[in-house]
């Protein structure tokens, strides 16, 4: 049995909203042409490697900074 079938119904709406908003958004992944796809793959790699490049020269930047 259901405390409150006002708050049941609200939950399933939302969680139906947000199956059917990810469906859209696989939908149109799967529509971008594959040259796209492997662009976006480039540039999201060399993204995360300048920000682990950035981390860890800033960890060097942190230990030189400290007093001994």
């Amino acid at each position: 049995m259901v405390p409150n079938i006002y708050n049941h119904e609200r939950m399933a709406f939302d969680h139906r909203y947000e199956l059917l908003r990810e469906a859209e958004h696989e939908r149109k992944l799967a529509e971008l042409p594959q040259e796209h796809a492997g662009l976006m793959r480039l540039v999201v790699g060399k993204a995360g490697a300048l920000l682990i490049t950035l981390g860890l020269s800033m960890k060097q930047f942190e230990r030189r900074a400290k007093p001994v």
